[in-house]
């Protein structure tokens, strides 16, 4: 390369470095979203400048969409705005009247906008720039690109509709239809912020009957607002407690003349929520008991003819909730005359043959297999000379 053309690349190399650092100049409106009728402001800034002094600069914009209602805050020692909602012009003037000129990120103005189109309107922000130039003298002007903005007009969010719930015995799930122009939803629980929730439920486990109240209200960002709230309050119910009656014997004897106790047990019976506060035992022959253990002793039996109707025990649970739930199970329970192990309604040799064999059985953990509590005629759980007894002392007697 010959000595004038390596000039001329340097020099070209110069020229194009030094319009790549003076067209890093920046001037700028952003993007603005108001509601109908809404006013909003948004700021025009001169970006990565130095020694600035004078700026002028045009601002158009659809006038049956928005119109400009003033300019102010300036980082200028002088602003001044000319508008003419008419045509959807402003033209805004700024000097720098003290020495040095602004550097760095300069804020032009912030630009008062009113909205005058209906809901979906928006409108180009276009900035022309007639002047900018530096503190100097000769004034030296600023090369600068423009960034235009844009004036949108949107509905505000609206609040989630059709809020349900449903409830577990230790949890509620909330759902909802979010409204619209909502890009999230606000979760507060009793007055507390949980979530920005962008699904459309929420789940949470409390204790049991629990009360709790969310509350929901849409939001959008491009106008940075909420919505209304709606709320909605939500007990988790009481739930029914089991009751579980059980007899160690559902074969017994009549126990007025010879001893015979029937033993109800309803310690297996719980609340799923709480606890129980009360039993009530209706024994079905016109008697009655309270608490998880009931002794009786049945004075009568049921033969209808052919064989004997059992007695229906019924146990009635109360959980511990103010209002109280009850929940209610009937068992069976066979009562024979004393002697009738087989419950033939005959105390004969039959009894006597069931009894021994199963003579000198024991039944484990209160409770017996069918034969074997049949043959138990005094429910003592023991197969022995007692009942033995009880057979001889009635033998031959009926139910009928």
């Amino acid at each position: 390369m010959n000595r004038k053309y390596k000039y001329s690349f340097i020099a070209l190399f110069i020229a194009l470095f030094t319009m790549q650092t003076v067209a890093s100049t920046t001037v700028s409106i952003e993007n603005v979203f108001v509601e109908p009728n809404g006013n909003v402001t948004a700021s025009i800034m001169i970006n990565n400048v130095t020694n600035l002094g004078v700026a002028d600069i045009y601002l158009t914009f659809n006038q049956t969409v928005v119109h400009v209602s003033g300019a102010n805050n300036s980082d200028f020692d002088f602003l001044h705005a000319v508008i003419n909602n008419s045509t959807g012009v402003a033209r805004i003037g700024a000097f720098q009247m003290s020495s040095p000129g602004l550097n760095g990120n300069v804020k032009f103005a912030d630009v008062m906008m009113n909205a005058v189109g209906p809901t979906g309107k928006e409108s180009v922000l276009n900035l022309t720039i007639t002047e900018l130039k530096e503190v100097s003298t000769p004034e030296t002007s600023i090369y600068a690109t423009v960034d235009n903005g844009t004036f949108v007009i949107i509905n505000p969010p609206e609040p989630p509709t059709t809020l349900s719930n449903t409830t577990g015995m230790f949890w509620i799930n909330w759902a909802w239809t979010g409204g619209s122009n909502s890009d999230f939803v606000d979760v507060n629980i009793n007055g507390a912020w949980v979530e920005n929730c962008t699904k459309q439920y929420y789940n949470s486990t409390y204790s049991p009957h629990a009360t709790r109240t969310i509350s929901l209200r849409g939001y959008n960002s491009s106008l940075n607002k909420y919505s209304a709230y709606v709320n909605q309050t939500t007990t988790i119910p009481n739930h029914d407690p089991v009751a579980i009656p059980e007899s160690a014997h559902y074969h017994n004897n009549v126990g007025s003349t010879y001893p015979c106790k029937v033993v109800f047990n309803a310690s297996a019976s719980y609340d799923p929520d709480g606890s129980i506060t009360n039993y009530y035992w209706d024994l079905g022959d016109g008697t009655s008991g309270t608490g998880a253990l009931v002794e009786h002793i049945y004075s009568s039996w049921n033969w209808n003819g052919t064989g004997y109707d059992p007695f229906i025990v019924s146990l009635t649970v109360t959980d511990d909730l103010n209002p109280s739930i009850d929940h209610t199970i009937s068992i069976p329970v066979n009562v024979y005359i004393a002697g009738d192990a087989n419950g033939d309604g005959e105390v004969d040799i039959f009894d006597a043959t069931m009894v021994g064999l199963e003579w000198d059985k024991a039944c484990e953990s209160g409770g017996w297999i069918d034969r074997s509590d049949r043959a138990d005629l005094n429910n003592d759980c023991v197969i022995d000379i007692f009942d033995a007894v009880i057979i001889g002392a009635n033998w031959e007697y009926t139910a009928y």
